[in-house]
């Protein structure tokens, strides 16, 4: 009978309506990943910007020896000045080394809110941000899972699995999981003295094995352990890939840190 009311157009499902559900903000989730561009731009321009500096002072010190002296001195001691204090400054955006997957233990996300006037709400904004960053991808790997999927199995169960598949749960039953087991990891705010108002930084991880058995459970398109078990190996697989690209990203930064110190 739970099998008969969850195709769609049917007696069952007339009379117990969907649940509706937030749907995700595609737009959102892409403006918080150009804030990860921005931060490798921004290490990128810091790089040349202390090549720059180091060019100065050495002009400065050929300076000294066939010109001006003091002159020269004084180029050298602002080139200096320049570097100590751009080393001093904090290069790193807030929460962004907890805001990466981790291969095989959980997917994570950023979320970021700038001039808000509430404390709380600047908080409450973030954390959806960050839920919404890493929901868009989840609901993407199931998708992707499930084309996979129904490749690699048997008409009859193809055919089956998709028998069970309503339109929209699969968005629906995306975010439910995510929202379910997201958990804050980071999350400063700060009070800005130039602007006014909050900035709130927030990176929720979330476990891959909870969400990913709990997403199997509430689709309800596969009935076997193996079936079930092959459909897992396939969402872990987009995950993987997710992570993976994480991951150079993360090194990217890493080095250009490193080239800072």
């Amino acid at each position: 009978m739970a099998l008969l009311c969850s195709v769609a157009f049917t007696d069952c499902a007339a009379k117990k309506p969907v649940k509706q559900t937030p749907k995700t903000d595609p737009q959102q989730a892409m403006i918080d990943s150009l804030r990860k561009e921005a931060e490798i731009r921004r290490l990128k321009a810091e790089i040349e910007a202390q090549e720059e500096d180091a060019k100065l002072e050495r002009d400065a010190k050929r300076a000294e020896k066939v010109a001006d002296m003091e002159i020269a001195k004084l180029r050298a001691a602002n080139a200096k000045k320049a570097i100590s204090k751009r080393m001093g400054q904090d290069l790193f955006t807030p929460c962004i080394e907890d805001s990466y997957d981790k291969p095989g233990e959980y997917m994570a996300g950023l979320g970021i809110v700038e001039n808000e006037d509430e404390r709380g709400l600047a908080a409450v904004k973030a954390n959806h941000n960050a839920i919404e960053n890493i929901a868009s991808r989840y609901i993407g790997a199931i998708k992707n899972g499930m084309s996979l999927y129904y490749k690699d199995v048997t008409p009859r169960s193809r055919d089956k699995a998709k028998e069970n598949e309503n339109e929209g749960n699969v968005e629906a039953v995306g975010m439910k999981v995510i929202e379910k087991y997201a958990n804050t990891v980071c999350g400063p705010i700060f009070e800005q003295d130039d602007m006014g108002g909050y900035t709130c930084y927030v990176a929720i991880h979330v476990p891959l094995k909870n969400v990913v058995n709990e997403t199997i459970d509430e689709l309800g398109i596969i009935q076997t352990d193996a079936d079930r078990q092959r459909f897992r190996d396939y969402m872990n697989q987009e995950l993987e890939k997710q992570a993976q690209a994480a991951s150079a990203e993360k090194a990217e930064l890493e080095k250009m840190r490193e080239e800072l110190k």
